[in-house]
């Protein structure tokens, strides 16, 4: 019933955000590594995540926010210091999400993908469906470029990986609008 009211949709998270978000917070969160693959591979296909259907924007509002906080996005990676590369493979990403083709990114930006990948975080950043679409698009990119794995893995201590200052700058809204 909550996931017919919009103003639930727009607090609902998902399983990954609760998985790598709880344990710093609780003292520890453990599960079975099946569904853990699932959950990590953030593809979807875990039926009781949701019942609510996917919103027909669900990818364009995934492709603005993107937009909005590239620079952002592009700074905090420490997966690559080659900033430009990792904005073209962005671009290849929200291309390839939108247009459904299958545009491979730079050579060596598959683990700076995946770490974008593993830290959208639901629903701050945007909603589940929206992040669904970023998250399985930034996947087909990366497996276009290689196999290779964030050297970041996911904190599980604290989420200090996770600082929002970055995003949080005033001029912002200036640069979407340019």
């Amino acid at each position: 019933a909550l996931e017919t009211l919009p103003a639930y949709l727009g607090t609902q998270s998902d399983f990954h955000t609760h998985c790598h978000d709880l344990p710093p917070q609780m003292g520890g969160c453990y599960g079975s590594a099946p569904e853990a693959r699932l959950v990590d591979a953030r593809l979807g296909g875990i039926a009781c995540e949701t019942s609510a259907p996917a919103p027909p924007d669900a990818a364009a509002f995934a492709a603005s926010r993107v937009a909005q906080f590239k620079d952002d996005i592009v700074s905090v990676n420490g997966e690559t210091d080659d900033a430009a590369a990792l904005d073209e493979a962005l671009r290849a990403t929200l291309t390839n999400m939108l247009e459904g083709t299958a545009i491979a990114p730079p050579p060596g930006t598959a683990a700076a993908l995946r770490y974008v990948r593993d830290r959208v975080n639901v629903p701050r950043d945007m909603p589940l469906w929206s992040a669904r679409a970023l998250c399985k698009a930034l996947e087909e990119t990366a497996a276009l470029d290689s196999t290779a794995s964030p050297r970041s893995a996911i904190p599980v201590a604290d989420r200090r990986d996770q600082d929002p200052k970055p995003f949080q700058r005033r001029d912002r809204a200036e640069r979407v609008t340019a």
